[in-house]
């Protein structure tokens, strides 16, 4: 038979680093254009015998293009220089012992050439600091200082008046003046609690003076004098809103009973962190004798968010109604609609839509919202034309994390997760370290069927087994429930033997929300409105969350997650969210957000939908769902 002739015209540059034509062999691969991926192009012609025509070539400029640079055996590093949390220019960045250096531009990125294992010696004198960290391997080095310049404000004194400051702190019987209880009460609040902490053992670990506890041990086993008895029971009380709880025993009758009965010891990982306003230790025989010999090893109080804001006759309140903030639902919308978007919207047919987008594309390609607009107007008309055009944002800029990170987010939401998988694969080869990464690539595996592979992936992000550089603890909370999950419904389909018995047991939420964005430097609310109408707003801002935005950039993960379940939330909610502002004033990446919505989490009947939003201004305020809460 004839062969057939294949012509295929591309200058080989890829959406993902892994795509190859699939011709028949003889097949011809042409290019004309100067920027081309030459090294692709006579790879995949000499892999696959296709007859490469590459008229670039002959161009003055590219001749002699295969010459190779001499290296000089150092590596160019990248890195980005915060000062107090914000991208400062003008900082020295030099090698430690050696002449030269260089100095952060406008965006606080620098560039210098230097080994694994030099020292950097990073300063800024308008800032009055310093600090030498080591070259590591990685692509980008994210280095924080503090600056030791102040600045006063002006103050005017009106009036002198001596003010008498009263602490108090929680005791068995309530809050007590400090001055006068005559015993020691160690205590800390909610500002002391750390939002990544998954469990309430790790809020008292390590907080408390003379307070033990392991770190992979129950907040019921805490010991907080030395064992006074050899036979008896040694762990300390817990009491929750002033109930007393069921103790777990040391004793060696009761560890024979809870190996044989399992059902001697108690646990406390259903208290919420979040939802603790207080936790105080007890330590003396003077503070614990209200509880008698219950309270002979010590007592932890633990006060709840939900019981400082229940109302006298004991009706349970929301945090939403701490405070005056009541929602006006005519003042939240501030949505921006672009001409382009107009434009698109005046076409009556999808077809005539896209010979619109054809037409305005070419003076738009170097602005990356009008693809991202264009792909937010066919996704509900024509998801695989969404997709095409969301997809040229890899062509036509920068593969950095935050834009792959976009797309992919936005590709999600359409259903291509095969596309997400090899997005997250690329960003896991430009930074290994990105934790992120690996949990969306666990998820988007999940989301195809490889069930098998998704449970490895998470298993990977869990306990020992994890890479040591890999910052696993910010998402503990999220890999936890995708596991329990994961297992819950497709165990008929998984090998459990090597699944731990703790992920065996599914967690049920009536709604579970999961968001993700594109950028840690970005600046942005969630805002969550109960059927009172009353909201309560979740701040990622460099005002009132810097230190969360800091670790969220220094341990590479950008999502967060918050769930509605038990009595008093049913009833319509509303999910907005605000773009505020970016701490990179270069920025020209627009915010990605999305918001997995699990409804039912953990139930025979869950279901889950993605919703991605787009911002392309600051101060743009959109809603991102109303939802029905059974």
């Amino acid at each position: 038979a004839k062969h057939p002739n294949i012509y295929m015209f591309t200058d080989g540059n890829g959406v993902f680093e892994k795509d190859y034509p699939k011709m028949l062999a003889k097949s011809y691969l042409i290019n004309s254009s100067p920027n081309r991926d030459e090294e692709f192009l006579k790879r995949t012609a000499l892999i696959n015998r296709y007859r490469l025509m590459d008229f670039a070539a002959i161009l003055p400029e590219n001749i002699g293009s295969l010459k190779k640079t001499q290296s000089s055996g150092n590596t160019l590093v990248r890195g980005k220089v915060y000062v107090d949390n914000m991208p400062v220019p003008d900082v020295v960045i030099a090698v430690k012992g050696m002449p030269g250096g260089t100095r952060s531009v406008v965006d606080g990125t620098f560039t210098i050439e230097a080994r694994p294992g030099d020292s950097l010696l990073i300063s800024s004198r308008r800032n009055n600091t310093y600090k030498v960290v080591a070259v590591e391997d990685t692509e980008q080095m994210n280095v924080f200082l503090e600056g030791n310049v102040f600045t006063l404000d002006e103050v005017t004194l009106i009036e002198k008046r001596q003010q008498e400051f009263t602490s108090e702190i929680n005791t068995a019987y309530g809050k007590e003046n400090k001055e006068k209880i005559g015993y020691a009460v160690q205590s800390i609040d909610e500002d002391d609690i750390d939002p990544i902490q998954t469990d309430v053992s790790q809020a008292v670990l390590n907080n408390f003076s003379n307070v033990t506890l392991r770190n992979d041990e129950d907040l019921s086993r805490v010991t907080m004098r030395s064992n006074t008895s050899i036979l008896g029971n040694n762990y300390g009380l817990v009491v929750i809103d002033g109930v007393p709880q069921r103790q777990s025993d040391s004793s060696r009758d009761g560890v024979q009973q809870f190996a044989e009965r399992q059902n001697s010891q108690t646990g406390f990982d259903y208290v919420n962190p979040e939802n603790i306003a207080s936790i105080s230790v007890l330590k003396g025989y003077a503070a614990t004798n209200k509880y008698g010999s219950l309270g002979a090893n010590g007592v932890i109080l633990i006060t709840t968010k939900t019981a400082m804001a229940s109302k006298q006759n004991g009706e349970p309140t929301d945090l939403a109604r701490l405070t005056d903030n009541i929602y006006n639902e005519e003042e939240s919308a501030t949505e921006n609609v672009s001409s382009f978007r107009r434009s698109l919207e005046q076409s009556t047919t999808s077809e005539g839509a896209y010979s619109t987008y054809l037409k305005m594309r070419p003076a738009a390609e170097d602005e990356m919202e009008f693809f991202f607009d264009a792909s937010d107007y066919f996704k509900s008309r024509d998801s695989q034309k969404a997709a095409v055009i969301i997809s040229g944002i890899l062509e036509l800029f920068p593969k950095d994390i935050k834009t792959l990170k976009a797309v992919s987010l936005a590709l999600s939401e359409l259903g291509y997760y095969e596309q997400v998988i090899g997005i997250n694969e690329e960003i896991i080869q430009m930074d290994e370290n990105n934790v992120q990464a690996y949990l969306d690539l666990a998820i988007a595996n999940r989301q195809v069927g490889e069930y098998k592979k998704a449970l490895q992936q998470l298993l990977a992000l869990q306990g020992p087994s994890s890479s040591s550089n890999l910052a696993v603890k910010p998402i503990a909370k999220t890999v936890n429930r995708e596991l329990k999950n994961l297992v819950f419904r497709h165990k008929g389909k998984l090998n459990l033997t090597e699944v731990p018995a703790n992920y065996l047991n599914n967690i049920k939420y009536n709604v579970r929300l999961v968001f993700e964005w594109n950028d840690p430097e970005a600046e942005f609310n969630l805002q969550f409105v109960n059927p009172q109408k009353r909201y309560f707003n979740w701040e990622h801002n460099s005002t009132s969350s810097a230190e969360r935005m800091k670790d969220e950039i220094l341990n590479r993960y950008t999502s967060e997650e918050f769930e509605f379940y038990g009595e008093g939330v049913q009833g319509e909610w509303i999910l907005n969210a605000t773009y505020l502002s970016h701490i990179d004033i270069t920025n020209q990446v627009p915010l990605v957000l999305r918001c997995t919505i699990y409804q039912n989490f953990g139930y025979p009947d869950q279901k889950s939908e993605e919703v991605v939003v787009v911002f392309n201004s600051r101060e743009e305020t959109r809603q991102l769902k109303i939802l029905r809460v059974n």
